[in-house]
């Protein structure tokens, strides 16, 4: 069973020198309180990786995040890590599927994607908002379609280079359809 991690306090404004954020502040079961800070910037990455549109289902993903299995675990004291099976060849998938540079399409990744957000919180931490902090946070996101489609081509572009070497033509700042 998961473990409740409740939302105590939401923070906005310069994580470190120019570049804005937010800092969510969580209570754990053990009376600690557990502090994550991320740069609005992640939300239009999320949305750019995984081909999420909803600011709601973006910010659930990024406080979730954090207590996914890896094979260096950064969880807090108070949440039990299972042991790490040593890593596996780079072609290896998890249980989910396959991991965002392993995906051969947006819809592979973001499906293993929400799959182990998912597995997090059913098995390890669960963030709850008890006093409906978040609204505020996911309704002043800041995504900008056009960044966000610039950073989609991006993680594309190195999504294809790590799957298949390099892009079937040259990459120019003019690049255009060659005329038959």
């Amino acid at each position: 069973m998961a473990e409740q991690h409740e939302i105590v306090d939401v923070l906005a404004g310069e994580i470190t020198p120019g570049v804005a954020g937010w800092s969510v502040v969580t209570l754990r079961p053990d009376g600690h309180r557990w502090q994550h800070t991320f740069p609005s910037g992640v939300f239009e990455w999320r949305a750019a990786e995984y081909g999420l549109t909803d600011p709601a289902e973006i910010l659930d993903v990024i406080l979730h995040e954090p207590y996914q299995e890896t094979d260096a675990p950064t969880l807090p004291p108070s949440v039990k890590a299972r042991p790490v099976k040593a890593p596996v060849a780079a072609k290896a998938q998890d249980r989910h599927g396959p991991t965002l540079q392993q995906a051969t399409s947006t819809t592979s990744a973001r499906d293993a994607h929400r799959s182990r957000i998912a597995s997090v919180k059913t098995d390890r931490v669960r963030v709850t908002d008890p006093d409906g902090l978040l609204p505020h946070i996911y309704r002043n996101h800041g995504m900008d379609p056009d960044r966000v489609r610039a950073k989609r081509e991006a993680v594309d572009v190195h999504r294809w280079i790590r799957l298949y070497g390099a892009l079937p033509v040259p990459v120019t700042i003019d690049l255009e359809v060659p005329r038959a």
